[in-house]
Order: C-alpha cells, then sequence, then structure tokens
C-alpha cells in the first residue's frame, strides 16, 4: 500500500477523525515498515488529546515543526498549500482545515523521511511500536489487539499494548477493562498494573485498577489466570472460575506512614471472593459496566460518588460529610445521574443540586 494512504491514516488520527479500524490499519503499515514507523514516532506528540479541534492540531504542527528546526540542524521548511481544492460531498468528514492538517502531517512525514539518511536515527532491530486507547469520564470504548484479544475499557481508563516482542503479548492498564483473550498457548498474555500482574493463555476476566479507588481486582469469569502481587517478595495466586482478587490500594488507604505501626508478617496483602451474582437478571457485579449497568452493592456513597463521577462525568461534592457514610445498593440501565439521585433518595432522604457538571449533597 502507498504511502499516500498511510498519511491520509495519520493525518485522520491527528485530527481525531480516526476509527479504531482505521486506527489498527495505521498501526498495521508501520509495524511493516520500520521507516515509516520511525517518522510516525517523531510526531507522536501531535496526537489530538486537547478538546479545541483541528485549530488546536495545526498550532501543535507549528510548534512541533519549531522544535524539529531545533533538533536537527538542516534548512527545515514547511509550507502548508493555502489552495485546497472542492471537497467532494461523499468525503464531507475532511474539512479544509482537517485538509490543511493532513498536507502539513505529510510534508513533516517528507522531511522527517530526508532527515532519516541525514541524522543516522535508525530504529532498533527489535524496535517496539507502542499504541495507546484511552477513555474519558462518561465514555467508554472497545477494541481489537492485533493478536484478536478483545478488550472493553471502562471510563477514565487507559490501555497501552506493545506487540513487539514476537514471544509474548503485554499490555499495561490504568483503569477498568473487561479482556477476552484469545488463547496462544505459545505466547502467554500479561496485563501490568500498578499493584498486580495478570497472567493469561486464553480467558474472559475484568481487572479494575483505578489508582483513587480503595481497591485493586481481578475477577475471573472464564478459564484460569495467575496474579502476581508486586512487592519485596511478589507473591502468586491462581484464580478459578467466578474468583476475585481484592488487593488493598496502600496509596489511597495510607498516604502518610506512621513509623511506630507494627508490621503484620503473618496477614496476606489480599483477600479471594466469590464474584457477586445480581439475583434479578443474573448479571454480575464485577463486570455488570459492560452491559452498560452501573451497580452498587452495599457500598458507602462516597466510593459511590467516585464511580458516578466516572460514569456520569460530573463532579458530586458533599455539603455535609455524615452523608458520604451512607450505604446503598441498587442496579441503574441507562438511567440519568438525575434518575440515579432520585432511585438513591428512596432508602437514605438527602437533598441535592445539579449546576452543570457540578453536584452539591446535603442533608
Amino acid at each position: 500500500m502507498s504511502q499516500d494512504r498511510t498519511w491520509i491514516l495519520l493525518g485522520r488520527k491527528i485530527s481525531g477523525e480516526a476509527t479504531l479500524d482505521e486506527l489498527r490499519e495505521l498501526e498495521v503499515l508501520l509495524k511493516d515498515d520500520a521507516q515509516l514507523s520511525y517518522q510516525a514516532s517523531l510526531m507522536k506528540e501531535l496526537e489530538l488529546h486537547t478538546p479545541g479541534g483541528a485549530d488546536d492540531t495545526e498550532a501543535a504542527l507549528e510548534k512541533h515543526m519549531l522544535r524539529m528546526r531545533a533538533l536537527f540542524p538542516v534548512d527545515f521548511a514547511v509550507t502548508v498549500p493555502q489552495d485546497i481544492p472542492e471537497i467532494p460531498a461523499h468525503r464531507s468528514w475532511f474539512s479544509r482545515t482537517k485538509w490543511r492538517v493532513l498536507a502539513a502531517a505529510a510534508t513533516v512525514l517528507l522531511v522527517a523521511g530526508g532527515l532519516w539518511g541525514l541524522t543516522g536515527h535508525q530504529p532498533h532491530e527489535n524496535k517496539e511500536l507502542v499504541s495507546e486507547i484511552s477513555t474519558r469520564h462518561g465514555s467508554r470504548s472497545t477494541v481489537t489487539l492485533p493478536d484478536g484479544s478483545t478488550v472493553y475499557l471502562n471510563v477514565s481508563s487507559k490501555l497501552t499494548y506493545d506487540y513487539g516482542q514476537e514471544n509474548s503479548r503485554q499490555v499495561t492498564l490504568e483503569g477498568e477493562a473487561f479482556f477476552d483473550v484469545l488463547k496462544d498457548e505459545q505466547r502467554p498474555f500479561i496485563i501490568h498494573t500498578k499493584k498486580m500482574d495478570i497472567t493469561v493463555l486464553g480467558t474472559t476476566f475484568n481487572v479494575r485498577a483505578y489508582e483513587e479507588d480503595k481497591t485493586v481486582e481481578t475477577s475471573l469469569i472464564q478459564g484460569k489466570v495467575e496474579v502476581t502481587i508486586k512487592g519485596d517478595v511478589p507473591k502468586k495466586v491462581i484464580l478459578t472460575p467466578n474468583q476475585k482478587i481484592v488487593l488493598e490500594n496502600e496509596e489511597k488507604n495510607s498516604p502518610v506512614k506512621s513509623v511506630s505501626m507494627p508490621v503484620m508478617h503473618d496477614k496476606e496483602p489480599y483477600r479471594l471472593e466469590e464474584v457477586t451474582i445480581i439475583p434479578t437478571d443474573s448479571l454480575v457485579a464485577e463486570t455488570a459496566w459492560k452491559e452498560n449497568c452501573l451497580v452498587f452493592n452495599n457500598e458507602r456513597f462516597e466510593d459511590i460518588a467516585l464511580k458516578m463521577e466516572r460514569w456520569y462525568d460530573v463532579q458530586i461534592i458533599f455539603e455535609d460529610k455524615q452523608l458520604a457514610e451512607n450505604r446503598f445498593t441498587g442496579t441503574f440501565i441507562n438511567e440519568t445521574v438525575d434518575q440515579t439521585l432520585e432511585a438513591l433518595r428512596f432508602t437514605s432522604p438527602f437533598h441535592y443540586h445539579i449546576d452543570k457538571k457540578k453536584i452539591i449533597i446535603k442533608r
């Protein structure tokens, strides 16, 4: 496939319009061409992470080109065409501005290609190609990895993956995700989190590893997984179906460590539990989010508020701190934040006020 296709896909990625299929296609193209992969790596900072749209992308391009002028002691000139051709009706996804972004992206790639030989920057023979998928508050995503495994990414999460090594499949997770791993006995699938690593051959399971939560969990639905708890002496635990491991998040629960506190050497740093089955519809509470269900199981209002903030993209503030200790149980499917709060009020009365994305909870 010609480099023109790569430039188009890269331009769509930079402008924030690429679909998951197009991102996967771009990844394959870059993975098969070491030179293109290197050139694209020079433009990594151009990926659109700001909410301002294409104008911000153009600003990022200009900023990036200034940096390249400083990095490479050669004449560096990039001209963005001013005479943009008419956009066909069936290609409405490209605005005039997006065409300029694409043109600039292609030009930077051409210059990077020219600098390839001048700078002596050659990729390592086993150069790793890292891809990142992330979600914000209120949004979820599904991605099929290069090996065919499927990952469902929950709100406010990030998945980084790299299959540069032929004998292993490894990803890094921040947040929560449900994995449906394609079986491959020759290449174990490994998920890295801050507190634990999970190794599998082929199975379905859920990992919740938000830094701000009190616990991190791995819940096994089918198959078998090996969980390695990180520490000075790593500990391995094997999970069986419908079992989960719960590990206290020390960063959340113990921000200040007292030197006078005794160390419990005989206490396991984790606990094993059965997954929670919701009787009304047989859903597994730990994975219900994948079915667009928000589930609370005898949880403190403060912890529920944290889930709701991520789920609905809001900020919840407790005016009365005692209300944060109230406990609730419930399952909510496609309800709005207002409907969810109204339902919670039936079991433990409170008042609330919504101001755009800020919610005040009071007695």
